[in-house]
């Protein structure tokens, strides 16, 4: 007769007739044979008798903890003892784990004695919430002694360089400091080990000695940053946001968003001892329609740097884009500020849009106008002319296309504000017409201190490279240089390579600009 080995819940095992439909609870293991070849399969693969539930009840609790992108969870003993197998794997596991440090941290687990195994402090897997995959590891090599407890970590390398180590370390520093016996944490590393000491420094952690090419680090409770908390957008909010980019950029020119009327951004602030280190804004823009991206910024204080405030705003920020069905986040950086530009391309950032910054001297050579185009220069008291340009700078706005591909939405009022500035100003109004037809528009802001800049200056689409851009730039300049002014302008020179190049041939000579960022949510940064 035909036999199969099966096997219950409780992982247990018997042999069963092939011919005969199992009983309830019990299932088939795909071995199947003679009776003498089944039991020698069950003896060879029944090795523990003891049934699931009651190895459930026996083995130790553990803990498991949870940040914003990951969960700790602490691993049993026997999870651990299977890290010591060179051939260890899981589909689980990301590429690239277990770590090469993996079999000496459970090989260090290994030689606890019975009172050394106390709930919580074992060794724990990472796992990013957002896929269910082990991406490294944390713990502590003993329970606590002395008032100290030491932690050791380790990560794929493909997840290096996105604060995880960061996140999690934060996370169980705070878990040990409520459990009896913690008064500090302890870490220590290579001197080579410079990124294992960025964790470290950014979770609060001190450098207290060093002992050869061993360095000391220790954390206390009063040394873990402080969490973040809302930040208003009245008049005291956006004072604190101007002094903490202030001090990050003392005279720089400031990029500050103006949030879509009826949205509720995300906005807070790492508060310490009365001070503002840094804060964080993300939501949707005024005047931008955008479906899949929330715009980011986010500042962190000379003298709170690497503490890792910059990578905390920055999860809280992607959870909220999330939650509010974004799949990017957008972020801009000066291009003096290289530090930032740094930052955001190891969070994983990607160049979408670059912001030049031109100026034109008074006198700079420029091109002519082309013969076929006629430029007019608006009489803002001339109310008939100045309602055409209005009209055609809403035909044109609507074209107007952002880095990722994101249009302009600004109500014909907004379009008006942004043309013709506030109350009655003197700024350059010019329209450029074809055959008699309106076809591109010039505005610039007021003049101060012997200087304008340039608004905008948009042609239809169906006239892009006719000139009509060149004409006008022709027209401000020759105005300009009649009375002396100095000329800026910022274009986005990725999706207005026309007019960059118009800027170009009128004159402008670039001298400073931003990078535009985007990233991608649910994807790790690489390493820097």
């Amino acid at each position: 007769m035909i036999y199969d080995v099966v096997t219950n819940d409780e992982g247990q095992y018997s042999t069963w007739p092939a011919e005969r439909d199992l009983p309830e609870g019990w299932k088939q293991t795909g071995f199947r044979g003679g009776k003498e070849e089944c039991l020698g399969h069950i003896e060879a693969e029944w090795t523990d008798l003891t049934p699931v539930s009651v190895r459930e009840l026996l083995e130790p609790q553990t803990n498991t903890l949870g940040t914003e992108r990951l969960v700790l969870r602490e691993l049993t003993p026997a999870q651990v003892a299977g890290l010591l197998d060179e051939n260890a794997t899981s589909e689980d596991w990301i590429e690239g784990y277990p770590l090469p440090g993996s079999k000496n941290a459970a090989t260090g687990f290994g030689r606890r004695t019975a009172d050394q195994m106390r709930f919580g402090f074992g060794m724990y897997h990472l796992v990013r919430a957002s896929d269910g995959l082990v991406i490294g590891e944390m713990g502590f090599h003993q329970p606590p002694n002395g008032g100290a407890v030491e932690v050791g970590f380790g990560l794929a390398e493909s997840c290096r360089g996105a604060g995880y180590a960061t996140e999690a370390l934060t996370g169980l520093a705070r878990w040990a400091f409520t459990q009896p016996g913690v008064d500090q944490v302890v870490g220590r590393t290579l001197t080579a080990n410079t990124p294992s000491q960025g964790v470290l420094t950014r979770t609060g952690f001190r450098h207290e000695s060093r002992d050869g090419d061993i360095e000391r680090f220790v954390l206390r409770a009063a040394d873990l940053a402080p969490v973040s908390e809302p930040l208003g957008l009245d008049d005291e909010g956006a004072a604190v946001i101007a002094d903490v980019i202030d001090a990050r950029l003392p005279g720089g020119r400031r990029h500050e968003l103006v949030f879509a009327p009826g949205t509720d951004p995300l906005v807070r602030a790492v508060r310490e001892d009365g001070s503002t280190l840094a804060f964080v804004q993300c939501g949707a823009l005024k005047g931008v329609d955008d479906k899949d991206n929330h715009f980011l910024d986010i500042v962190v204080r000379p003298e709170a740097a690497r503490r890792g405030l910059g990578s905390r705003l920055l999860a809280e920020a992607r959870v909220f884009a999330r939650e509010e069905g974004k799949s990017g986040l957008i972020a801009a950086t000066a291009d003096e500020d290289a530090i930032s530009g740094s930052w955001v391309r190891k969070h994983g950032f990607e160049v979408i849009g670059l912001h030049g910054v031109s100026k034109r001297a008074p006198g700079a050579p420029a091109a002519e106008a082309p013969d076929h185009l006629a430029v007019q220069q608006v009489d803002r008291a001339d109310a008939e002319a100045v309602e055409e340009l209005v009209a055609l700078a809403v035909a044109t706005c609507s074209e107007v296309v952002l880095p990722g591909g994101v249009k302009l939405k600004l109500e014909p009022e907004t379009v008006r504000h942004i043309v013709l500035g506030k109350g009655e100003g003197d700024g350059l109004l010019f329209i450029c017409r074809q055959d008699g037809r309106p076809v591109g528009w010039l505005a610039s802001d007021s003049v101060r201190e012997g200087g304008v800049r340039l608004v905008d200056a948009q042609v239809l689409a169906e006239c892009a490279g006719t000139g009509v851009l060149q004409a006008l730039l022709a027209a401000a300049a020759g105005r300009a240089d009649r009375e002396g002014l100095t000329v800026t302008s910022v274009v986005e020179e990725k999706g207005q390579p026309e007019l960059a190049e118009a800027l170009v041939r009128a004159g402008f000579v670039r001298e400073s600009g931003r990078t535009i960022w985007r990233l991608t949510l649910d994807t790790a940064a690489p390493q820097a």
